[in-house]
């Protein structure tokens, strides 16, 4: 008998002594000389009847019912707890999907919490970077709940990463930032999936750490280009502010005139916005496109194309990348075959072409879209109506013109910050402060274990690193290659120089019995309690034993333990400018 039935039964027998009463309270209408209770009560001789045995056996049969369904429902009630207990969970998570949702916390840590990144302003350049925001579908591996709690209640101080609790200035209050915390822990990927990312994310870094020459080339270009464009951008404001003023001006008569395809625009709008459009794009591409052909001999058409773009390049530094790729592909040697026998092969005269073909949009902002409305379509791009491709040309053209106008308001203050930006990049070119010698890692590894550490091993333990612990402990790691300083710099956390893990941890952990700095590195900081040597733990030291191996923990310990994690001997008095 389930509580349903019992439920039921209840409310059939509540049902039936309410109509007896009712009943009862029919039969004995009228007129009364004298209130029911104040009349003379029944004699034995009418209480001893039937009408008493009646009266006892239903006694009997409610007592009878009592005693057999309260058990009953009583052996359901865990059942019913459980189950009220999933029903809080699974409406807990559906609130955190929707405020996740809400708050667009994936347009940073990607879609699902995978990873991504955000537009952040370098604290020390003050330029603006893609700050790689972590993935969040491994976090629990790595915090528990009321961590992320904290995580989330507080943000993270000079990253992205904003405050969402009422306590630390954000919009949710404990209960959704208790809903987004049970959301997250459902979005967790197997452990065994988090343990095997180890080896894709050492490589990565490997090679962030590789390219990282290019990587600052780009950077100082980029930063060139923010320069130069801020002067152009009294010249660049005079033609588009007009423009774009138009252009809204049109929008917002469009309905107005002859409308062939009924898409909510004039065939006359659609023309003119077409035109701006078209004027808008062309007015920043400061070069032709250049196509090579691959059965037609044109070398003199690539060194043509090179010398404009250099010229170009003048003023639009930006197309220096483009250079330098060209030139890449023209000093290499020829690989694959070379149809037109012109000395370059088929293969790098169509990355030449892309290259050129590159350069054409390197000047023209990103939020300018072309369009071309036909009045006869109203779907002039397939999947679009012209009305909402419209809307968003008007719209990116006017953040350009704002964005443009303001710099040319505001154009000498934007100047002093950016090319002190420019400065900031040319000065981290020269410093190479992100360099780590692996061979030095590996010879500091050897004297601080007294055996030979192979540099495989080294560049597993700075890739182990690199990983998982510079983003706190490596300043400006986040921020990218040319705002990186010196590994275990000190961020978030600790700065791991000087010796730093050996005062913590101890040198030789054959002397304490334990190896307190891997034990560390597995089960990380728990908030009020001490670790190591003199420690007193925060909570915010993550725990690294449900996705390391053992080995490779020892392996990053050693790392820390040597001292030396650049390769060079850097301490915090020989490397800070």
């Amino acid at each position: 008998m389930t509580a349903n039935i019992i439920t039921v039964l209840a409310v059939v027998a509540g049902i039936v002594w309410l109509g007896l009463v009712v009943v009862s309270a029919l039969r004995n209408r009228g007129s009364e000389e004298v209130a029911p209770n104040l009349q003379p009560g029944t004699n034995d001789q009418e209480l001893e009847t039937r009408r008493l045995e009646t009266g006892q056996k239903v006694a009997i049969a409610a007592s009878a019912f009592l005693a057999i369904s309260l058990p009953l429902y009583f052996l359901g009630e865990q059942n019913r707890q459980e189950g009220f207990v999933d029903e809080f969970e699974e409406a807990s998570v559906e609130r955190g999907e929707h405020l996740v949702e809400e708050f667009a916390c994936y347009s940073c840590h990607g879609p699902l919490g995978v990873g991504g990144s955000a537009r952040f302003v370098e604290k020390r350049s003050g330029v603006t970077v893609s700050w790689a925001a972590p993935a969040i579908n491994d976090v629990f591996y790595r915090y528990d709940a009321d961590e992320v709690n904290y995580w989330l209640t507080y943000g993270r101080g000079n990253t992205p990463m904003p405050a969402w609790g009422l306590d630390g200035g954000g919009p949710m209050n404990e209960k959704q930032i208790e809903d987004v915390v049970n959301y997250l822990e459902t979005i967790q990927i197997p452990q065994q999936e988090a343990v095997d990312k180890t080896a894709a994310e050492i490589d990565i870094q490997l090679q962030r750490f590789g390219n990282a020459d290019a990587t600052m080339e780009t950077a100082i270009a980029n930063q060139r280009q923010v320069v130069a464009e801020i002067e152009q951008a009294p010249g660049n404001a005079a033609f588009i502010v007009p423009l774009a003023d138009r252009a809204l001006e049109i929008l917002d008569s469009a309905d107005e005139g002859i409308d062939t395809d009924a898409d909510g625009l004039s065939d006359a709008a659609e023309a003119e916005l077409s035109e701006i459009s078209e004027s808008a794009i062309e007015f920043y591409r400061v070069i032709e496109p250049v196509v090579m052909d691959p059965a037609v001999a044109d070398a003199d058409l690539v060194q043509s194309g090179l010398d404009r773009l250099r010229t170009a390049a003048e003023t639009d530094p930006i197309l220096l990348l483009n250079i330098a790729a060209i030139e890449a592909e023209l000093d290499a040697p020829p690989e694959g075959e070379d149809t037109d026998g012109d000395g370059i092969s088929d293969q790098a005269e169509s990355a030449i072409s892309g290259q050129f073909a590159a350069a054409v949009d390197a000047t023209v902002p990103t939020r300018l879209t072309a369009v071309s409305l036909d009045p006869a379509n109203p779907e002039s791009t397939a999947g679009q109506a012209d009305l909402a491709a419209a809307t968003a040309m008007v719209g990116g053209l006017e953040t350009v013109a704002i964005n443009t106008g303001v710099a040319a308001e505001n154009q000498e203050k934007l100047l002093e910050s950016e090319s002190a930006g420019l400065d900031f990049l040319v000065n981290a070119a020269e410093r190479r402060a992100w360099e780590i010698d692996i061979a030095g890692v590996a010879e500091a590894m050897s004297a601080q274990l007294g055996r030979d550490v192979s540099e495989d091993d080294a560049e597993r333990a700075v890739g182990l690193f690199l990983a998982n612990c510079a983003r706190c402990h490596t300043a400006g790691f986040s921020a990218g290659i040319p705002f990186t300083q010196e590994a275990g710099s000190g961020g978030f956390g600790p700065a791991l120089w000087d010796g730093r893990p050996v005062v913590q941890f101890g040198e030789d952990p054959a002397e304490l019995g334990e190896d307190l700095l891997v034990d560390f590195l597995i089960n990380g900081s728990v908030a009020n309690r001490p670790y190591g040597l003199n420690g007193f733990g925060s909570g915010r030291m993550p725990a690294f034993g449900a996705i390391l191996a053992q080995e490779d923990i020892e392996l990053v310990a050693a790392y820390l333990r040597s001292g030396n994690l650049d390769g060079k001997g850097g301490t915090v008095e020989n490397v800070l400018p």
